[in-house]
């Protein structure tokens, strides 16, 4: 007669926690400029199965052609140097580069592509709080990032 070693029963919640845990798709907007920094990297990778970055290309905030062209150049090169970085730590990441209005764009990013944290560089101005106010409306969770400027 054979015995058989019964495996452990999971509770159902401990499965749920898993999948939770394990298919964390985060977003995380390129707007302030600073997020191609460790801190950022940091919140952005820890926990997620998915980085999605996302740059905006917001008209109303750009009065000429070359202000514009500039402002895309930048994030391009921020863009690629984030992926070189969340690439170091072995997270697959996804870019995606919209033009229209910066709210908008991050809510509908936020709901098609199933986000379950986008991550933002924390700021203090007025255009950010009304962001903030939006993903809270709309239910979306988020995560600010205090990101220091490095003394040179």
């Amino acid at each position: 007669m054979l015995f058989r070693k019964e495996k452990p029963k999971q509770k159902f919640k401990d499965i749920v926690k898993l999948i939770i845990i394990d298919n964390m798709h985060i977003l995380a907007p390129l707007i302030s400029g600073r997020e191609n920094s460790e801190e950022y990297v940091e919140a952005i990778t820890k926990g997620a199965d998915k980085v999605i970055l996302l740059q905006i290309i917001d008209r109303d905030f750009m009065n000429k052609t070359s202000a514009a062209m500039g402002e895309v150049m930048h994030f391009s090169t921020m863009m690629v140097e984030l992926k070189k970085m969340i690439g170091k730590k072995r997270k697959p990441c996804d870019e995606i580069t919209e033009w229209g209005h910066t709210i908008k764009k991050i809510l509908s990013i936020a709901l098609i592509q199933k986000i379950d944290k986008v991550v933002f560089v924390n700021q203090n101005n007025a255009f950010f709080k009304e962001i903030l106010q939006e993903l809270k409306k709309n239910k979306i969770n988020y995560e600010l990032v205090n990101v220091f400027e490095k003394k040179k």
